[in-house]
Order: structure tokens, then sequence, then C-alpha cells
């Protein structure tokens, strides 16, 4: 009788709903795993929260789609549940990564850094001179993940499936690749290398400060000492997953009407900005974006393998 009820519930969810289940519940397991391994200190209540919104917001899109009343808000709800739920447990997993058990590689990056004439300081201190510019960027930079949550519910609402599925796609598989790649080669970023005077750092006011930057430092040597959904930091330097977010968001964006200048735009100018706001080495750009390439090979693959097109329940609207 289960087998029966799980396949036909199965039986209801796209194709890229079912690739994010698998991802996801893989990623809860792994979690689960590392927890009894390493004895790890977990705020199960917090992940609770997060667990019960997901549950939500999933349930009354997956209620929107078995009633037949709307299948534009059942895909826009499913997938932001399923999203949540992804993000909660990736997290987890980075977090139980710490601390790390191998030295960084941002003494290599910023050597590379160099060749290209980047110094990072440098780059702080004329930001500093122009507070306004700094101000509007920190306000973009802090726009991502509401960029990804507008996305989901723009491309869902307006019925734009084909488009929808890329954006979950991509965002699950670059994700774990930065996570899987961080856990391999860490790295904190040109913040944890170089000290800056009090005034640069009030000047500039980044939202990863100086208190954000030896949080990190000491995170990487001493590990968490709990784990919360609701205090997870970005830890990945190299790639910036800003900048992959952001050429997500760019090519997600790109068939929504009068909307997508104001994405392109907006995200352009996200890219400079993970240099001053998220401290990052030079080479940490070209590396999202490579990792964005590499997201849209796999996508491309695994779109035409799940057979989009055909399972798309409505056609795509421009």
């Amino acid at each position: 009788m289960n087998n029966i009820a799980s396949a036909a519930f199965l039986s209801k969810l796209r194709p890229v709903e079912k690739f994010v289940l698998l991802i996801t519940s893989a990623l809860v397991i792994l979690d689960t795993f590392m927890i009894i391994y390493k004895g790890s200190n977990v705020a199960y209540l917090d992940y609770l929260r997060v667990a019960f919104v997901a549950i939500v917001c999933f349930s009354a899109g997956f209620y929107y789609r078995i009633s037949g009343r709307s299948e534009q808000i059942a895909t826009a709800l499913a997938c932001t549940g399923m999203l949540v739920a992804f993000t909660a447990a990736l997290g987890m997993y980075n977090y139980l990564l710490l601390p790390l058990t191998r030295p960084t590689i941002d003494i290599y990056i910023t050597e590379l850094d160099a060749v290209f004439g980047y110094f990072w300081p440098s780059v702080m201190e004329f930001a500093a001179q122009y507070p306004m510019v700094v101000f509007i960027m920190k306000l973009a930079y802090g726009s991502t993940l509401f960029q990804v949550a507008a996305l989901v519910i723009i491309l869902g609402f307006a019925g734009m499936y084909r488009d929808l599925d890329r954006l979950m796609i991509l965002l699950t598989i670059t994700a774990v690749i930065a996570v899987c790649f961080w856990g391999l080669f860490p790295t904190l970023g040109a913040k944890s290398m170089y000290p800056l005077s009090d005034e640069i750092w009030s000047a500039v006011n980044p939202p990863v400060n100086k208190e954000y930057a030896l949080h990190l430092v000491s995170l990487a040597k001493f590990g968490p000492d709990i784990i919360t959904a609701s205090e997870l930091r970005g830890m990945i330097a190299f790639p910036s997953y800003h900048a992959v977010l952001a050429f997500i968001a760019m090519y997600s964006a790109r068939n929504i009407k009068y909307l997508n200048v104001f994405f392109l735009i907006l995200n352009l100018v996200i890219l400079p900005s993970t240099f001053i706001h998220g401290g990052h080495h030079m080479m940490d750009l070209p590396a999202g974006f490579f990792v964005f390439l590499i997201g849209m090979w796999l996508t491309n693959i695994l779109y035409k393998k799940f057979e989009i097109r055909k399972a798309a329940l409505k056609p795509q609207v421009a």
C-alpha cells in the first residue's frame, strides 16, 4: 500500500521536482550520518521550523496541483518549498565540513591575483572614497536570494515552466559543485588575508565586515559551537557563489518581458560588488562564471534526459 501511495505521489511531480527532491533527500541522509559520526551540536528546533515552512509551501502547491485549481500556483509553491529544504540541507552539510582539516588555498589565489595587479586592500581604499556608489552596490549585493525567490514565483505564475525548470536544475547543480569543491579546496577570501583599518571598514560598511571575516576564520579553525539554520554564514570564497547566482539570474530572466533588463543591470552591479561587499579575490569571479558554465552544460544534458518539453503541463509563455 505504501508503494502504491509513493508511486501515486511521485506521478504528480514534474521531472525536475523529482530531481531536486532526490538531491535534497540524499543531502539529508548525508547530513544525518555526518552528525552522528562527528557528534555535531545542531539546533534541531531551528531546522524543524525550516522544514515546516518547506512542507507547508510544498503541500499547498501539491494541493493546487491535484485539485486542478492552478498549475502555475502549484509549481511556484512546490519549487519554493523544495528550494527552502535544499538550501537548508546543503547549508548544514557545508557547516558539517568544519573545522577545516586542510589548509585553505587563499595564498595561491592571492598570488594569482597579484599577477593581474589585484590587491584587495587597494580596492577597499578606493571604494571608501565613493560611499554613495558603495551603498548602491551593497543593496544590489544583498538582493541575490530575493532575486531567486522572485524568479521562482514569476516564472511559476507566468507558466514559464521551461525557464523555471532550468533555473531549478542550475541552482541545485551549481550549489552542490561549489560546496563540494570548497570541501576539497577551502577558501575564506581576500578578507581573511589582509588587515584593514577601522576607518576603511567603517567607510565601506560591507555586509561581510571585519567581525564577519574574523568569525569565518574562527569557524575554519574550531568549527561552530552549534549549527543553526538561522545563523549560517556564506563560507565559500572560491568560486564566488554570489557571482554564480548573478549569472543564473541574468540567464533565467532573459525571457521575462519588461523585467529582463532590470535583472541584467542589477546583476551586472552585483558582479563587481563581490570584491567590495563579499571580500573576494579577483579570481573568485571568473571561477564563479566557470561554475555557471559547467552548470549550464549539465543542465542541458539533464533537461534533455528529463524530456522537459514533453513533461511541461502548459506551453511556454513569453
